[in-house]
């Protein structure tokens, strides 16, 4: 009997630790048809920013897992990985034969904010994706045009601080450290990324900063303000190198359609050209959407534009 209630309360302990941590598995399936003037008529659903090479994609298809646990005393700790999915033939979509290429990274959370650890969207991507009009889509001209406030959407060995809301503001600070710089694909090179958010009501504005080390720094400055009936968006990018330009662009919801066009400019002489993107999104339900877009990659230092569409569709799970 004595053993009996022993295993009972260690069942009962157990389903206790148990209830205060949550583990979800998610997801995205997204297949696009179309074609550019530099490839063919074709099915896809794992490009970035192909507009050159394959069709365009609203977002790669992918599965993750994401959990927390609540340690008490209002700290959390969480976790997630996640990789790429290509619909078009099964296979895992991984870059440099990482399986998590997307998301790997543990946290710990409260009152503070949030210090997470691992390979990570950077700031500077959080930064852009708060007034971009797509929603980050691999076709969209600003990260086609700019990248992230100059850089790619992900560091590895990325140490990152994320502040709690206070009246609208968050901060956000991380780096890779200098012995980290090679799994990061920066041999021997340290970088950080900073970025500012004001989000409330109808207005988003953001400042991203970002640098590696023994490079030049780069910058954007973001923001949006939501009309109601449309949404206005811009912001002026400042990246390493010669090129420099800015983003316009507009959104406005027509029932269940929601229809966006945006402008990304570069001005400086050397790379003076100009992307373009119309795109149609209609909501089939709150997970489920069909799309159609054409977007124009203009030409740099004499190459030939680009021109390409789609119609696809996009699932989260």
């Amino acid at each position: 009997m004595k053993k009996t209630l022993i295993a009972l309360a260690a069942v009962a302990a157990t389903g206790a630790a148990f209830a205060q941590s949550s583990v979800t598995l998610y997801g995205v399936a997204d297949v696009a048809v179309g074609k550019t003037n530099a490839a063919g008529l074709g099915l896809t659903s794992d490009k970035f920013q192909a507009i050159a090479s394959n069709v365009l994609n609203n977002g790669n298809s992918r599965f993750g897992l994401k959990g927390t646990e609540d340690l008490g005393g209002g700290l959390k700790a969480a976790f997630n990985y996640e990789g790429g999915i290509n619909i078009a033939n099964g296979a895992g979509n991984t870059s440099g034969g990482q399986m998590f290429s997307r998301a790997a990274w543990v946290a710990l959370q409260g009152g503070f904010g949030e210090l997470r650890a691992g390979r990570s969207l950077t700031t500077s991507f959080y930064s852009v994706a708060s007034w971009e009009l797509t929603g980050t889509a691999n076709y969209s001209v600003v990260a086609n045009q700019f990248n992230f406030a100059g850089a790619g959407p992900r560091s590895s060995a990325q140490i990152m601080y994320t502040s709690p809301n206070f009246g609208g503001v968050t901060v956000s600070a991380a780096t890779v450290l200098k012995a980290n710089g090679a799994i990061d694909g920066n041999t021997d090179k340290s970088k950080y990324d900073l970025s500012a958010t004001y989000a409330k009501g109808p207005v988003t504005a953001s400042l991203a900063y970002n640098k590696l080390s023994g490079s030049e720094k780069n910058w954007a400055l973001g923001g949006k303000y939501d009309f109601g009936a449309f949404a206005v968006a811009g912001s002026y990018q400042d990246p390493a190198g010669a090129k420099k330009g800015f983003t316009i662009g507009a959104s406005a919801p027509l029932g269940p359609v929601t229809l966006t066009a945006d402008i990304a400019r570069a001005t400086n002489t050397a790379n003076k050209n100009t992307d373009f993107l119309l795109e149609a999104k209609y909501a089939l339900s709150k997970r489920t959407f069909a799309y159609a877009v054409y977007m124009r990659d203009g030409a740099v230092a004499g190459a030939k534009s680009v021109n390409g569409y789609s119609v696809g569709l996009r699932h989260n799970f």
